[in-house]
C-alpha cells in the first residue's frame, strides 16, 4: 500500500514506551531476550516507508534486533479486507460525491467508518479528484484516534495544524475539532481553494449542538448549490440529536408524517444498521436488569415510609429518587460486585487471552469516586481507573487504561462515549439514569466491538450490560439496538436546549436501599429474548453440564425455552 504523507513524529512517547514494555512482558518481541534499559520501540512498517508512530505499529525490541532491521519493514503496511457493507457503500458514496459533491453515511458505532473514509480518500485521490483530506471531529480524543487509525492505512494527517487549518510539510491533510471551526473557517476556505480537499465531518450530529459550529461548517464548505470544498462526507453512527428540534445543518431532511403531524427525517445516502453488524462484526448485547427495593418517604405527603421497587417508580419519583438510589453505597457496592462476576465470566470464556475491561457508568462524580473505591476493595487490587472531567489528565488515563495489558475497570460519568474505541470493553455496569437516545446508543456501542481473539476464533462474546430494572431505561437500550432515531420537528426553529437528565425533584427522601438482585435478562438481538432470573440460572447450569462458557447462559436459556 502506497503511503500518503508521513508521520511527523518518529520517536515513541514516554507513554508508548511504557505500554509497549508492558505488552511485551519485559522481553524482546523479536528474539525473546530480557529487555534492558536501552530497549527500543521498533516500527513494524518502517517510518520511512509510511509506517506510523502508533501503538499498533510498534513493538518493544532489544537494541540489537532493531539496529539489525535498520530501515526495512518487519511487516509492511497491511492491505485492507473490505467488510461487505464497505464494498457495497464505496460505489454508492463515491458516485454521490462525484455527482453532487456531498454525501451522508450512517453507520452504527463500530461499523468501520474510519476505514471507509480512508478508502474513499484513496479512491478520490487516485482519480485526481482531491489532493488533501480534512477531518473534523467532536473532541481531542477523536483527533488521536483518527490519526492512529489512518496511519494504519498509510495516510498521515496533521493532528495539530497551524491556526487550526494549515497542515505541516509532508502531511496529507489535517484533523481538527468542531470547536475550532468558528475561528478557522476562513483559513480552511483558502486551503480548499489552493488544493482540492476531501472534507469529512465525523459524528456530524454534533453540528446541531451549537449554532456557532453549524454556521462555521456552512461557511467552510458552502451550501449544496455552491460547495466550496471538492467533496464533503457526513458520517455518524447516530443520525439524530436527543432533542428532535436540533437539525444537522449539513445533512438533508425529508418531510414525513407521524400521527398526522409533519416531521423531518434525516436522509442518508447509505446506511448500515446495528442489527446488520451484529451478524458479522459486532457483539450482540445482553441486557441484565437488576431490581432493588428502596425505602423512601414523600416529604409532601403523610411522611409514612414506602417500600418501592425501582421498576415501579413513576417518572417524577425516578427523577427524585433514582439518582439517590444509584449514588448510595449499598447500591454501588452490590452493583459493582455483580458486574465483576459477569466480567470474570467474559474473561473465562476467552481463556484470559484478552485483557478485557469493565466499564462502570456512574450518575455523578462523587458516585464515580465511590464506585472506584468499591471496585478496588472488592478485587483487593488497584483495579479501577477514574475518568471524570475534574480529574487532570483524564483523557490520558483513559488511553492508558484501554492499552493496559491486564484487565481493569474504567469508571466514568459521561466522558467515555465517542473517541473511545476499545474492543476489550466487554461488560458495562450502567449505573446511571440517563435515558437520552444519543447517550445510550453511544454508550452501548463501547461494549460491542469484537477483539482480534473473537474474530479469529469466530465465537464472539455477548456484550454484557447491567442496568437498573426500570422500564424506561430498558426501552432506551432496546430502541438503540433497533436504530430507532427520533424525528426532527417540521420547523426551522434552531433553539438550543441542554441537559440529558431532567430537573431533580427534591420531594422524596431516600431512607435505605436493599442489595440489587437479577430480575431478568433481555437478549436484545432476539425477538423473544426476555428470560427471567431462574431461566438464566438454568441456562448457566446447562452450560456447565456441557462445558460451554457460562457467559452464554442467557442465550442458552432462550434456546431451552424454545424447545419446550
Amino acid at each position: 500500500m502506497e503511503p500518503i504523507g508521513r508521520d511527523r513524529r518518529r520517536g515513541a512517547t514516554r507513554q508508548q514506551r511504557a505500554l509497549l514494555y508492558q505488552a511485551a512482558r519485559g522481553r524482546c518481541q523479536r528474539c525473546g531476550v530480557e529487555l534492558d534499559a536501552d530497549y527500543q520501540c521498533a516500527h513494524l512498517a518502517a517510518h520511512r516507508n509510511g509506517g506510523g508512530t502508533t501503538f499498533a505499529n510498534m513493538e518493544a525490541w532489544c537494541s540489537r534486533c532493531n539496529l539489525a532491521l535498520g530501515g526495512k519493514d518487519a511487516h509492511p503496511l497491511p492491505g485492507v479486507s473490505l467488510r461487505d457493507w464497505q464494498a457495497e457503500a464505496l460505489p454508492v458514496i463515491g458516485d454521490r460525491l462525484f455527482q453532487e459533491g456531498m454525501a451522508t453515511l450512517h453507520g452504527a458505532p463500530g461499523a468501520g467508518k474510519t476505514t471507509f473514509a480512508a478508502l474513499m480518500f484513496r479512491k478520490l485521490r487516485d482519480a485526481g479528484y482531491v489532493g488533501r483530506m480534512t477531518v473534523v471531529v467532536p473532541n481531542r480524543a477523536l483527533v488521536g484516534q483518527w490519526q492512529s487509525q489512518l496511519a494504519e492505512h498509510g495516510i498521515h494527517l496533521d493532528p495539530s495544524p497551524v491556526v487550526g487549518a494549515v497542515e505541516g510539510t509532508g502531511q496529507a491533510g489535517l484533523i481538527t475539532t468542531y470547536h475550532s471551526l468558528p475561528n478557522s473557517a476562513g483559513t480552511h476556505l483558502i486551503r480548499q481553494e489552493q488544493q482540492p480537499t476531501f472534507v469529512v465531518f465525523d459524528e456530524v450530529h454534533h453540528l446541531a449542538s451549537y449554532a456557532a459550529w453549524g454556521l462555521a461548517a456552512q461557511r467552510m464548505i458552502g451550501g449544496p448549490d455552491q460547495l466550496r470544498a471538492r467533496a464533503v462526507l457526513n458520517m455518524t453512527g447516530t443520525l439524530f440529536r436527543s432533542d428532535p428540534r436540533h437539525r444537522i445543518p449539513t445533512v438533508p431532511y425529508r418531510r414525513v408524517f407521524a400521527d398526522g403531524v409533519p416531521k423531518l427525517q434525516a436522509v442518508a445516502d447509505f446506511s448500515v444498521s446495528t442489527q446488520q453488524l451484529i451478524k458479522t462484526v459486532l457483539r450482540a448485547p445482553d441486557l441484565y436488569r437488576y431490581a432493588a427495593r428502596a425505602e423512601c418517604v414523600d416529604l409532601t405527603g403523610d411522611g409514612v415510609p414506602q417500600h418501592r421497587l425501582i421498576a415501579d417508580l413513576d417518572d417524577q419519583e425516578r427523577s427524585g429518587v433514582m439518582l439517590k438510589i444509584l449514588s448510595s453505597p449499598e447500591w454501588i457496592e452490590n452493583f459493582a460486585r455483580e458486574a465483576l462476576a459477569l466480567h470474570d465470566q467474559q474473561l473465562d470464556a476467552l481463556g484470559h487471552a484478552e485483557p478485557l475491561k469493565l466499564l462502570y457508568v456512574a450518575p455523578s462524580i462523587p458516585a464515580a469516586r465511590l464506585a472506584q473505591d468499591k471496585l478496588n476493595r472488592l478485587t483487593g487490587t488497584d483495579f479501577a481507573r477514574l475518568v471524570v472531567s475534574d480529574e487532570s489528565g483524564a483523557i490520558s488515563t483513559l488511553r492508558l487504561a484501554a492499552a493496559e495489558p491486564r484487565p481493569c475497570a474504567i469508571v466514568t460519568v459521561r466522558m467515555v462515549t465517542e473517541g473511545f474505541d476499545c474492543p476489550q470493553v466487554a461488560t458495562i455496569a450502567y449505573g446511571t439514569n440517563i435515558v437520552a437516545p444519543l447517550f445510550i446508543a453511544q454508550m452501548m456501542a463501547r461494549a460491542m466491538r469484537r477483539t482480534e481473539t473473537e474474530h479469529s476464533a469466530g465465537t464472539p462474546l455477548p456484550a454484557k450490560i447491567l442496568i437498573p430494572d426500570h422500564p424506561q431505561i430498558e426501552a432506551s437500550f432496546v430502541a438503540a439496538v433497533r436504530d430507532a432515531a427520533p424525528l426532527a420537528e417540521g420547523t426551522d426553529d434552531d433553539e438550543r436546549v441542554g441537559g440529558l437528565v431532567g430537573d431533580r425533584v427534591e420531594r422524596f427522601e431516600l431512607l435505605g436501599v436493599e442489595a440489587p438482585e437479577l430480575s431478568g435478562v433481555n437478549v436484545l438481538d432476539q425477538e423473544d429474548g426476555e428470560v427471567g432470573a431462574e431461566d438464566v440460572r438454568e441456562g448457566v447450569r446447562f452450560c456447565e453440564s456441557v462445558d460451554v462458557p457460562v457467559t452464554y447462559g442467557p442465550r442458552v436459556a432462550v434456546g431451552l425455552r424454545r424447545r419446550e
